[in-house]
């Protein structure tokens, strides 16, 4: 499958996609997104192969790791606080040489080139959000740790470092160590993260550190099922793959929607983040939340008070979420 760690220094030019594709709407000068006032932008990061390699990226094609997933494909269109839902996947990963930075640290990098881009055409930080999954989801904690207050929030699905955990040299366990330890000494991370029992990569307890970064929520998902429904894992693989697989965007796309509406709705009534570059102090007393998703459970987000921390778990819909009828067709593609 994926080897876990990211890509190089994009540039404003990096290709990349809306999803559905909107050729309109990027161009060799950068985004030109109609009234980006109205719109939140979820910035989609794909996961990576090893370092000597290429990454392939395809966002609006099948591939598991390096296509958007259904469950963030049936966000477009929808309105959360009172803004509609665009999705974009910028495409980074090219294979690193001797003396270069490793790709995780080039895809923080990138990352930042993206938001300049999104705020050049108009689009305020604090209604962007960062998902990226597995590499993916890695750059998007570390760049907020990083980069403070850049974006709204962060969404991470099995998010991981420098392979498979079987298998890591214990040079790059010592890197994958030293990185989560950099996220943790964050002040705050606004972020909502899914990980999966039997992930070869990074197991719940990898992720463990996780809970102890202030504003952040770890939801610890089985591998089998999910809210009742079969996750079906082809053979040889893990669970780390679950963010595309019909088990997890038919019962936790509700958990999405509601994370990034108390998200969104709460930044329009805080004052605006401040875009700090500096490294941000170490919180000792930083606490979250490590839930358990067991058979039969959700990640507990159903609360129609959409509050955090979310004490309890309940059954999750199993239907995706309701998209305004104009976008239910743009959805399914």
């Amino acid at each position: 499958m994926f080897l876990i760690a990211f890509c190089f220094h994009a540039k404003a030019s990096t290709p990349g996609e809306f999803v559905p594709k909107k050729e309109n709407w990027k161009n060799s000068r950068g985004f030109s997104i109609p009234n980006p006032s109205s719109k939140a932008v979820v910035v989609f990061l794909h996961g990576s192969f090893i370092e000597k390699l290429d990454d392939v990226c395809d966002p609006n094609g099948q591939a598991s790791g390096f296509s958007v997933p259904e469950v963030v494909r049936q966000l477009v269109g929808a309105e959360i606080a009172g803004l509609e839902v665009v999705v974009y996947a910028p495409c980074d990963g090219r294979a690193t040489a001797l003396g270069e930075p490793i790709k995780i640290d080039q895809r923080v990098a990138a990352i930042e080139e993206t938001l300049a881009e999104l705020g050049r055409a108009g689009v305020d930080p604090s209604r962007i959000v960062l998902v990226g999954h597995s590499a993916g989801g890695w750059a998007a904690l570390l760049h907020e740790k990083r980069y403070p207050g850049s974006v709204n929030s962060v969404i991470a699905f099995a998010p991981a470092f420098a392979g498979k955990k079987r298998w890591r040299p214990d040079i790059w366990q010592q890197r994958h160590d030293e990185q989560a330890a950099e996220i943790e000494s964050a002040d705050r991370i606004p972020a909502l993260v899914f990980s999966f029992d039997n992930d070869a990569y990074n197991t719940p307890g990898d992720l463990g550190f996780l809970s102890r970064v202030k504003g952040t929520t770890l939801l610890r998902m089985p591998d089998k099922a999910i809210a009742g429904v079969a996750c079906e894992t082809p053979l040889f693989a893990s669970s780390h793959a679950h963010a595309y697989r019909k088990c997890f965007s038919d019962t936790q796309g509700i958990v999405l929607l509601e994370f990034l509406h108390k998200q969104l709705r709460r930044q329009k009534v805080a004052a605006p983040a401040i875009h700090d570059h500096s490294v941000a102090r170490p919180d000792n007393a930083s606490t979250s939340t490590l839930l358990n998703v067991s058979l039969g459970e959700s990640s507990g987000i159903g609360n129609p008070n959409m509050g955090l921390p979310f004490a309890s778990a309940q059954p999750a819909p199993r239907t995706q979420p309701q998209l305004p009828p104009r976008d239910q067709d743009q959805a399914k593609n």
